[in-house]
């Protein structure tokens, strides 16, 4: 099972080599390579933040097949959008990295034993103690 740390580690490395791709001195510093690897380690454990491993069975809507597919889909049409204001770039950039840690928490839960689930419950302000 990983851990916070790998989850972390994971998801500052994706984002480190995805910045430094097409990275520019011109860019916005949020687009340069240890920014994102920073921010997006940061936001490695998104998941478990919203669905805490206080049981087992932890994983439910938020750690399902479904959410990382509508995440799938938000990532691209985010990734489409042009916006031409400076603050616009700065939320464009800040979704990409968050959505993409979340997406790679949830690509590492999906190659444990346990895996995802298909849709899980979507429980709002509810534990999952048992």
């Amino acid at each position: 099972m990983s851990s916070g740390t790998e989850h972390r580690i994971a998801a500052a490395a994706c984002l480190f080599c995805a910045a430094a791709v097409d990275w520019k001195p011109e860019d916005h510093w949020l687009k340069q390579p240890l920014a994102a690897a920073a921010v997006g380690a940061g936001c490695g454990t998104l998941p478990d933040i919203l669905e805490p491993a206080l049981h087992p069975n932890h994983r439910q809507f938020y750690h399902s097949v479904a959410f990382a597919m509508l995440l799938g889909v938000g990532l691209y049409k985010t990734y489409c959008w042009q916006p031409a204001s400076t603050s616009g770039q700065l939320v464009r950039s800040a979704l990409l990295i968050g959505g993409t840690a979340y997406l790679v928490h949830l690509i590492m839960d999906a190659t444990t034993q346990k895996s995802l689930p298909l849709l899980g419950r979507l429980s709002v302000g509810r534990t999952f103690y048992g």
